[in-house]
């Protein structure tokens, strides 16, 4: 018998070899651009018909003596002997892609019922109107194109004949999207858009971090043309820059001292314009994004955090004696006051200087109304100054559970009085607007997201 003879396995050659890993990258790297394709085909489909659900909601039916704010010199005006009416709608974070379609639906829904109820004078968008991130993670809608989702987030507001303006919060541009911050500001100044009376009156562009873009002046007189209020929209920035990592570590940006002087030197021109004497300046009522480091510090001067041994909180004890601050309503229904600059060095109150100069330093800021953290909803006076969260209306940003709870979903009324007084109102989108809680999903309207943390002053 023959023995089988035992032969080497012959060595496939080299380029071909080489050859197949190629063909293989290509059909990776196509499948891949197929797969983004079909993901863009498919937001834009979905923002197409998010905005025709939008057009399918009557606008607001204003009377005809409603008011309607003027371009006079450089700012806009609302001139009028009777309550303005502020809406403060903030943290929207509409996705504007295929993971978000459903939650989307809902917030408009919830956002047009608010306003259709209000009939306000003027909105402000109190920030992070966008929410273009990852799906896996952040619960994002995917899109990255944060321009198409401004756009329907301005349609809500065309659609509805609603005068509007807007500061810009940390999402409204994220490292990885289609548009940066100036970009997204001139959108908002179309002049296709009639409503939209956001203007960019000061910009940064040499900052050491991302430039900021919304800065604005409106001013309020009476028929005769005297000053009565002056509302500034003060951009508190996003990240310290335009890196992915800022976003995951959360590295905030403060106010930038341009943006300080630049309103400072503002309130004294138009103090004196108006006729004041030195050291006498006028009254504004402030809106941001992301809360001043005053606001940590408020908190720390009402109520005392205990903790166990591993950090977590245990319980929370008010102070009986509050040195600077004096509780007014709402509540603290997350860990952290996430105010701007966050995570860098120095005490919270030493982060920006803009209470030191608007309020300290001028006597001239009233109030000052932010977002960012929705499901604080606490208003306190920290010397003298109102500080005050408004309510959110995110159905996403949070994760799909804050779809369901809804104590802190709806918006904040401030009305400027006609002798120059303001006040202010929290109002829940359920409880005083009528928005049907069982519309999309049930939601539970007394029910804290956070239960382990909601946490009040008890005077």
């Amino acid at each position: 018998m023959k023995a089988k003879d035992n032969k080497d396995p012959v060595e496939e050659n080299p380029k071909k070899k080489k050859g197949r890993v190629w063909k293989r990258l290509m059909i990776a790297v196509l499948a891949i651009v197929l797969l983004y394709l079909v993901l863009l085909v498919v937001n834009i489909c979905c923002a197409m018909s998010l905005r025709k659900y939008i057009d399918s909601f009557e606008p607001v039916k204003y009377t005809d003596d409603r008011l309607v704010p003027v371009k006079d010199g450089d700012y806009y005006t609302y001139y009028t002997d009777r309550d303005l009416n502020i809406m403060h709608i903030t943290d929207i974070h509409i996705g504007g892609g295929f993971w978000t379609y459903k939650n989307d639906k809902k917030t408009v829904y919830e956002l047009i019922t608010m306003i259709q109820k209000e009939k306000p004078d003027l909105v402000v968008l109190g920030g992070d109107n966008t929410y273009c991130l990852f799906s896996v993670g952040y619960n994002g809608g995917n899109t990255f194109n944060n321009r198409m989702t401004a756009r329907t987030v301005i349609e809500i507001f065309e659609h509805e004949d609603v005068y509007f303006t807007t500061v810009f919060g940390n999402h409204d541009t994220e490292a990885m999207d289609y548009a940066n911050r100036q970009k997204i500001g001139e959108l908002y100044m179309d002049d296709e858009y009639e409503h939209s009376i956001f203007e960019e009156n000061f910009t940064d562009l040499d900052a050491d971090t991302v430039p900021s873009v919304t800065n604005q002046f409106i001013l309020v007189r009476n028929t005769e043309g005297k000053m009565t209020k002056v509302i500034l929209l003060i951009d508190s920035n996003a990240y310290v820059d335009t890196s992915l990592m800022a976003t995951v570590l959360g590295k905030y940006d403060v106010i930038h001292d341009a943006q300080v002087e630049w309103a400072k030197n503002e309130i004294i021109r138009l103090s004196k314009a108006e006729g004041l004497p030195d050291g006498e300046y006028l009254k504004c009522i402030v809106f941001m994004h992301i809360p001043i480091g005053e606001y940590r510090v408020a908190l720390d001067d009402l109520i005392t955090e205990v903790k166990d041994s591993d950090g977590n909180p245990v319980s929370f004890t008010s102070n009986e004696s509050p040195k600077d601050t004096e509780f007014v309503d709402g509540v603290w229904g997350e860990e952290l006051v996430c105010y701007g600059g966050l995570n860098n060095e120095g005490a919270p109150e030493d982060q920006d200087r803009f209470f030191e100069v608007m309020a300290d330093e001028l006597h001239s800021m009233e109030a000052c109304f932010c977002g960012h953290d929705h499901t604080n909803s606490a208003v306190v006076y920290y010397k003298g100054v109102m500080l005050a969260y408004g309510h959110s209306v995110d159905n996403e940003a949070y994760g799909d559970e804050i779809m369901y709870v809804g104590l802190q979903r709806g918006a904040t009324i401030v009305t400027i009085h006609p002798d120059g007084t303001f006040s202010q109102v929290h109002k829940n989108a359920y409880k005083d607007y009528g928005v049907d809680p069982d519309k999309f999903v049930h939601v539970d309207v007394d029910r804290p997201l956070y239960p382990d943390w909601y946490r009040t002053y008890e005077r």
